[in-house]
């Protein structure tokens, strides 16, 4: 078994990296850091307008973090302008060398029209472990899985938007993360990292509900009471 050190980076979209954050996750030395859904985002330009500087500055923010970090760096979500068009698109780094990115290739319905979907999935590999992304609502279909099965993904990252439902029970939000990550945890033979974005005055109807599972169940969740909270979510695993 490999033991992996992960880092769920639970906090607002869009704000800066304090250095007490990144002191945090130092010290922790972590194998992979993952952000939430639209995290890399310039707050004016909002979650589906960018502007070619800005993203050459988020870009170079997530590839000087990974350096410093020396680390894998799962860069949430970003507005990418390329061919013309927008895709909402992963970014990912490790110890200051881009591995590739990934472009969503399932849209929540807000993004249809603004954002284009990818074309596909892929699988990255770093300190001898392979991974993959699936943005958000992705996690929905289940070709999304059996190709990480097939591409031998040994952990899924998850960068998420999750809406809050209204008086929603918590027996339903358990047996929604079973429903779709510990049933897609079976499907993929996989582990998977779910990292949500906090709400607060630039996006107020946001929970970060992350969680983390594997094909035998959750392995660790944020409690009812957490998924408000900001947090910079610590833990060591076991691959599979």
């Amino acid at each position: 078994m490999k033991k992996i050190r992960l880092i769920l980076y639970q906090k607002p979209l869009g704000i800066p990296i304090t250095r007490s954050d990144i002191k945090e996750m130092e010290l922790f030395a972590p194998h992979f850091v993952c952000f939430p859904e639209y995290f890399f985002v310039n707050r004016r330009l909002g979650n589906h307008g960018q502007s070619l500087h800005n993203q050459q500055l988020q870009i170079k923010r997530i590839r000087l973090l990974s350096e410093e970090l020396n680390c894998t760096i799962i860069g949430g979500t970003m507005p990418e302008l390329a061919d013309d068009v927008m895709y909402n698109t992963t970014f990912v780094f490790s110890k200051g060398k881009e591995l590739g990115f990934y472009r969503k290739k399932n849209l929540f319905f807000a993004e249809v029209g603004k954002i284009t979907p990818g074309s596909e999935f892929k699988v990255f590999e770093s300190d001898g472990v392979k991974f993959g992304v699936l943005i958000c609502a992705d996690v929905f279909h289940d070709e999304s899985f059996l190709f990480m099965k097939e591409n031998e993904a040994e952990i899924i990252f998850s960068p998420t938007f999750s809406l809050i439902k209204k008086d929603e029970p918590v027996e339903e939000k358990y047996k929604r993360d079973n429903d779709i990550y510990v049933r897609g945890a079976k499907l993929s033979s996989a582990i998977i990292v779910k990292v949500c974005g906090v709400r607060d005055e630039y996006k107020d109807f946001l929970q970060a509900r992350s969680l983390i599972a594997s094909p035998g169940g959750i392995i660790y969740r944020v409690s009812p009471e957490q998924e408000h909270t900001p947090m910079i979510i610590k833990k060591e695993i076991d691959l599979p």
